[in-house]
């Protein structure tokens, strides 16, 4: 990348924005990936596109979605029962094989269908100016992850089972910045019947 005046400026950094969409959904009772929003929308569809909507700051470089998973089109856990760091392990995984370049994940949970793309570019800016994970207060979901060796480490780690496998330690180990923590209900989690009843009422 060259400035107008003809001095090289810093390349972009290249993000992966990542859909975690893994789980057994053992308390909602059926795969809430596939659950519809009354748009119509499955919340796996509806987080993809919060991403894809996200308007990135100069200097930073969005790549597709990819999302983690068995069902079509996902990138399988390499490790069952690793959690959400077995899915970002799966998806490092699959940016090396494929040889992406990647600086950062941004990351949602798909079960978190009132988070905005605003509230994930704020995540975007302070991102790219530290080597630290981000995120809103002690909710550890939605993030901005460095991909660097530090945080492959410890996702190598983890899913290996010689490492804690909880984003809390995970981001104990890289550092993390912690946001404050915005106005409403952003932070909704579908993990129960009741709570997508909830939503949609």
């Amino acid at each position: 990348m060259t400035s107008p005046s003809g001095n090289h400026s810093t390349p972009a950094i290249r993000v992966c924005p990542v859909v975690l969409a893994g789980g057994l959904s053992s308390r909602m009772g059926q795969d809430k990936a596939l659950l519809k929003l009354s748009n119509g929308s499955t919340l796996l569809e509806h987080a993809k596109r919060q991403l894809e909507l996200v308007d990135a700051p100069e200097g930073i470089e969005m790549m597709a979605p990819l999302v983690s998973g068995r069902r079509p089109g996902g990138i399988p856990d390499q490790v069952e029962a690793a959690g959400p760091l077995g899915g970002l392990q799966a998806i490092d995984q699959h940016l090396r094989q494929w040889e992406l370049a990647c600086d950062a994940l941004l990351v949602v949970p798909v079960d978190m269908p009132l988070l905005s793309p605003g509230l994930l570019e704020q995540l975007c800016v302070v991102g790219q100016t530290v080597e630290q994970a981000v995120c809103f207060g002690d909710y550890f979901m939605p993030c901005w992850l460095p991909l660097n060796a530090r945080s492959r480490k410890y996702l190598g780690a983890a899913a290996a089972g010689d490492a804690i496998a909880s984003v809390r330690a995970l981001f104990g180990f890289v550092g993390c910045v912690q946001l404050p923590v915005p106005k409403g209900d952003w932070h909704l989690n579908l993990n129960r019947p009741e709570d997508f009843s909830r939503l949609q009422g």
